[in-house]
């Protein structure tokens, strides 16, 4: 593919040899003479002027040192949108393997072997399911869905358009919910359903649990990676991006726009505001504020977070001082 067609592809504007032939796209340090690469971050920089690559997706204001670039307002987006164009999804043929079992409505979608679609389901048009895939009774799945081997969406439960369940999720998998009592545990039944809607990505062995009653629920664009726990009516605003092993507990609601970072958990019955960031490893037990940054467990303002931390370091100086001047006051 030409770079000048390339560029006007992704968004860009050659500066160098707009005929250049490209064959694909690679990492600065990867990538060869007939290849596009990427600079998003400077500490990339010397990779950047070491690179082999034939042309570079380049910030607007970034030096081109002698070479052809591509100037974008985002190199990172362009370089998304370029891997597209050399890797486009794989169209599947509609029809239903003669291994699945459709008791519901699956008109115009894929259906591979072993796939289960349950009665009274209905699966869009342009949707995939691939082996070994559960769609329960009475469940929705939208148009141009992905749901990979072994994801599940369980009875009553809705997936909107162009949703993708990485292998092994489960949307609407039975909420934790018992009541104790002096002669054990009291299973309550979770009767509500789970709610996905469009553009969302769940990652592989995520799960969004049903709710007892009512709905749980994740928003427009939001994006799970792998070993993400959504309890029971939980809300999960549009956009969010929830990192792995991130977990939300029962009936917490999140707005627009919100990032948990690695490893970080909302206990029950919160409300954490459009635009915060939740930084890794944090525990939040209370309301956060809209725009709000949170680190630490549990979780603090970060700016007061970095101070705690970076006065821990003094910590083993402070001690030596405060057993000397015991001994001293001792001593006196």
């Amino acid at each position: 593919m030409r770079l000048a067609a390339l560029a006007e592809a992704v968004g860009g504007l050659v500066e160098g040899d707009a005929h250049l032939e490209i064959v694909g796209v690679a990492g600065l340090e990867e990538a060869g003479p007939a290849q596009l690469s990427f600079l998003s971050n400077r500490r990339y920089a010397t990779l950047f002027r070491k690179s082999r690559a034939g042309a570079v997706l380049v910030a607007k204001g970034e030096s081109a040192n002698g070479r052809t670039v591509v100037r974008c307002d985002d190199p990172y987006l362009a370089f998304a949108k370029a891997l597209a164009i050399f890797h486009p999804e794989p169209k599947a043929a509609p029809g239903i393997h003669p291994l699945a079992v459709v008791e519901g409505v699956a008109s115009g979608a894929t259906v591979m072997a072993f796939a289960y679609v349950g009665a009274g389901a209905v699966v869009g048009e342009g949707t995939v399911l691939q082996p070994h895939t559960y769609v329960g009774a009475g469940a929705s799945v939208g148009r141009d869905c992905r749901l990979m081997a072994g994801s599940v969406v369980m009875d009553g439960c809705v997936v909107g358009d162009r949703v993708v369940l990485n292998p092994g999720a489960v949307i609407g998998g039975e909420g934790f919910g018992f009541v104790p009592t002096p002669t054990g545990l009291v299973k309550i039944p979770q009767t509500g359903r789970a709610v996905v809607a469009e553009d969302v990505e769940v990652g592989a062995n995520s799960c969004v649990d049903r709710a007892a009653m009512g709905d749980t629920t994740v928003g427009a664009g939001s994006k799970l990676d792998n070993l993400v726990q959504i309890g029971h009516a939980a809300e999960i605003g549009a956009h969010n991006v929830l990192v792995a092993y991130s977990a939300v507990a029962g009936s917490t609601r999140t707005g627009t726009g919100v990032t948990m970072a690695a490893r970080t958990l909302l206990l029950g019955h919160l409300d954490i505001g459009s635009g915060v960031t939740i930084g890794a490893m944090s525990m939040v037990t209370g309301d956060v504020a809209a725009g709000e940054k949170r680190t630490g467990s549990p979780a603090m303002e970060h700016r007061e977070w970095l101070r705690m931390v970076s006065a821990q370091k003094e910590l083993p100086e402070l001690l030596k001082r405060v057993a000397a001047l015991e001994k001293k006051l001792g001593g006196s």
